[in-house]
């Protein structure tokens, strides 16, 4: 005899079918295990926000309270914490680094520290730029310019 899961109880003829067409698709259900995510719209992963000069001013001030102390004002990985650090923090101005590295992978990095995307964990996360796409791609469109 089946029970009906949900009431623990047999499925009995309660005058139609659409009872047990019910319990059936409830079964089918079930049996299909945990439902699976939907995946995320395109236009959510390609959406690049606009960066105004505000948002690049900002990036500029970040990077030299943040990233200079690191990478160096100038990009090279050179900044005055840099003897410290094994392994030294990367030379944005590297073609072969600029190359590997994509824009996503940056931004990432930069949201949520060097460990988020198998790098250094010595690079710290700057959470606070997680609701600020504008700024976060203006910061990559920065190191970006030292490759040229």
């Amino acid at each position: 005899m089946r029970l009906l899961a949900e009431e623990n109880r047999p499925i009995r003829n309660r005058g139609g079918s659409l009872t047990r067409l019910m319990a059936a698709i409830f079964m089918i259900g079930a049996n299909l295990g945990p439902a699976r995510p939907l995946p995320a719209r395109a236009a959510d992963n390609s959406a690049k926000p606009t960066i105004t000069e505000e948002d690049r001013t900002k990036a500029g001030e970040i990077f030299s309270e943040r990233c200079a102390t690191c990478h160096g004002a100038d990009g090279r990985g050179n900044g005055p914490a840099a003897a410290n650090l094994k392994p030294r923090p990367i030379d944005f101005h590297n073609q072969s680094w600029q190359k590997s590295v994509t824009d996503d992978t940056m931004a990432k990095a930069i949201i949520f520290g060097g460990r988020a995307v198998g790098k250094s964990g010595q690079m710290a996360p700057n959470p606070d730029l997680e609701d600020e796409p504008a700024i976060v791609a203006a910061l990559v469109e920065k190191i970006r310019k030292w490759a040229r």
